[in-house]
């Protein structure tokens, strides 16, 4: 289904970096770090809203 190389999702291309007798750890982790930093960034900013407005929904009134 993924036979393109430039149409790779990252999670796929990170697969194919560990190969049957080599795996280049450092490369691994480097691309697992930077597929993380979107999911934290959307976290930390949705998380502030989120709390938000949970504390302001809980004030009777």
């Amino acid at each position: 289904m993924l036979v393109d190389p430039e149409r790779q999702t990252l999670q796929t291309a990170l697969q194919n970096l560990n190969s049957l007798y080599l795996t280049d750890y450092g490369m691994v982790m480097a691309g697992a770090l930077i597929s993380v930093l979107p999911l934290i960034g959307v976290f930390l900013i949705g998380s502030r809203h989120f709390i938000a407005n949970i504390a302001a929904g809980a004030i009777k009134g």
